[in-house]
């Protein structure tokens, strides 16, 4: 859900004033990962924000952790969650001034916003299966197509190296699977248009 919820929040930005510029950005101290900021994002005034996603409510622990990130890289903190967990937390990030853009359950869009979050999904999407498609032999993609979940995979291939050719995105069962199949039809698609 955390990870699916994140990739939302990547397309959603751009409504909010906000252009994604990396996911999952580590930060570093003497060779040392010190932590990890989930959304690095910048606004059109070039100021960038550490962006901390939250599935849930934000409790204390989560302002705390948008806190520090966003001091060790010198961003303005900024947390995207579907609610407060308490006063405390809502309390601490007045404290702390770390922004906090609560998402209701359901989100409506606008026709343009919904046009950029597919139109960011799909090419997301494109630039999955062209890794895909780089990365896998045929027998490695004919295995996919051939079994229900990754234990049936690792049976037909070597897990431990098949995994390392695959970009993070396509770890997702079903999306690997769905990848996998736009990829060999792709070639007849392109060849009717």
């Amino acid at each position: 859900m955390g990870a699916r919820f994140e990739r939302y929040v990547v397309d959603l930005l751009p409504a909010l004033g906000l252009t994604p510029k990396a996911t999952r950005y580590k930060i570093y101290r003497d060779g040392v990962e010190v932590g990890e900021v989930d959304i690095l994002a910048v606004d059109q005034n070039g100021n960038t924000y550490a962006v901390e996603v939250k599935a849930g409510k934000v409790d204390v622990s989560g302002v705390r952790q948008a806190y520090v990130n966003a001091k060790l890289i010198g961003a303005k903190p900024l947390v995207i969650a579907r609610g407060y967990a308490d006063e405390n937390a809502r309390q601490l990030a007045k404290e702390l001034e770390v922004e906090v853009v609560l998402l209701p359950d359901y989100i409506f869009l606008s026709i343009d916003d919904l046009y950029t979050a597919f139109t960011n999904a799909f090419a997301r999407f494109l630039a999955t299966a062209v890794a895909v498609a780089a990365a896998l032999d045929k027998r490695e993609m004919d295995a996919v197509e051939s079994c229900p979940d990754f234990q049936c995979l690792c049976e037909k291939v070597d897990c431990e190296t098949f995994f390392r050719k695959l970009p993070r995105e396509a770890k997702n069962y079903e999306l690997l699977v769905s990848v996998v199949k736009a990829v060999r039809h792709l070639p007849a698609l392109c060849g009717r248009l």
